[in-house]
């Protein structure tokens, strides 16, 4: 399920909501929460991409799952003009981008099924290759790329499956063989001796492959943490988590920012006494009399119960202590004395104080986890 789609026009009076069907327009005042996403800074990340490359090195940037959260659409509308290819996880993400418009060439890192397999030809979609039973899949006039395994030991065609796999390849005269790839499993560890493993297998692998093949590897870990010290680029890299602002890793790029923000709104707000309790399980009891106020933000939408009494709100520029067990549909907050008035906009993401990878240390995964589950049905506005 593809998010809602926002557009912002530039005098913020109204949102117009887009998707497959229709567009309408929405009172912004309407909206109780909304996420926010940041052209600007899309193509301030893109440039920091260029910026750790060879020159000339195409850009294929990873758009699955909805661009992490963000939109694949509006994603890909804003970046067509400035890539090369864009990278999709399942073919059916290929069609919703064909059916919006997008033209550049689209690689689906899912192999093929016998269930899918005619969407490849129909909407001009490359197919990933690692076995010798999805090659006699494709139709007549299909494209495809390999894909090598050098240590993922997720996807890709073995060292002992090559050969077999090469031998059908110069048999199907009747597909074409545009690429050849691989995945780095530790590049978003700077430190990591595997990534130069990996690079001296593909090397010897990708050579066995005709010259004109497209060779990429490099994912946004080695994109920032090893293209200046290893030749990863070849003819093109694929920036995932880096495009949206984050780094792969624990290792912070400053020349990064992320686009998305995520607003509400305070609904209510009652008084509490010292030593009251708030929320499932009396999980947390007020320090002294003030106030506490609710969002209608909770798990359904995306928002991690295991952060209870573990994150942070801004109100006015100000970071407000979440308290009590995130519910559903609500969470809380302390106000203290400030009775705030209802209807304040409330922030739970931002590009400074509050970025997703700080909630992702908290609940021990990664920032990638965080934006991508983040639901759908949270209307998403683009700005810039």
């Amino acid at each position: 399920m593809a998010s809602e789609h926002i557009e912002l026009p530039s005098d913020n009076s109204s949102l117009v909501k887009i998707n497959a069907q229709s567009s309408i327009v929405v009172d912004q005042a309407s909206m109780n929460q909304h996420i926010t996403i940041d052209f600007l800074k899309l193509h301030q990340n893109i440039e920091a991409i260029t910026n750790n490359v060879a020159p000339d090195t195409q850009l294929w940037p990873v758009i699955k799952d909805d661009a992490y959260g963000h939109g694949a659409i509006p994603i890909a509308k804003r970046l067509a003009s400035q890539v090369h290819g864009f990278c999709v996880v399942r073919p059916s993400e290929g069609v919703i981008l064909r059916e919006s418009g997008i033209r550049q060439p689209i690689l689906v890192f899912e192999p093929p099924n016998e269930h899918n397999i005619a969407v490849y030809k129909s909407h001009n979609l490359i197919a990933s290759v690692s076995h010798i039973t999805h090659l006699d899949l494709l139709e007549p006039g299909c494209s495809y790329h390999v894909n090598i395994d050098t240590g993922m030991k997720r996807l890709g065609a073995s060292i002992e499956e090559l050969p077999v796999l090469s031998q059908a390849i110069e048999k199907r005269k009747d597909i074409y063989g545009k690429g050849v790839y691989t995945h780095f499993y530790k590049a978003d560890d700077p430190g990591s001796s595997t990534v130069a493993k990996q690079l001296d297998l593909f090397q010897k692998l990708q050579s066995q492959f005709p010259i004109e093949w497209l060779r990429h590897t490099a994912n946004s870990g080695a994109i920032f943490h090893y293209a200046k010290q290893l030749p990863l680029s070849f003819d093109a890299v694929r920036p995932g988590v880096c495009l949206y602002g984050y780094s792969a890793g624990i290792q912070a790029i400053d020349s990064l920012s992320p686009l998305l923000s995520w607003q509400s709104r305070l609904i209510h707000h009652q008084p509490v006494k010292k030593g009251e309790s708030v929320s499932y399980g009396a999980r947390w009891r007020a320090p002294r009399e003030g106030w506490v106020g609710v969002i209608p933000v909770g798990y359904a939408h995306g928002l991690p119960r295991l952060l209870s009494n573990q994150m942070q709100l801004s109100i006015e520029g100000i970071l407000y202590e979440q308290v009590g067990s995130i519910t559903m549909d609500f969470t809380l907050v302390w106000l203290g004395e400030n009775k705030i008035p209802l209807g304040s906009p409330v922030f739970l993401l931002d590009s400074d104080q509050l970025r997703a990878n700080m909630w992702a240390e908290k609940t021990q995964t990664i920032a990638h986890e965080i934006t991508t589950r983040i639901s759908p049905k949270v209307p998403r506005v683009y700005i810039g």
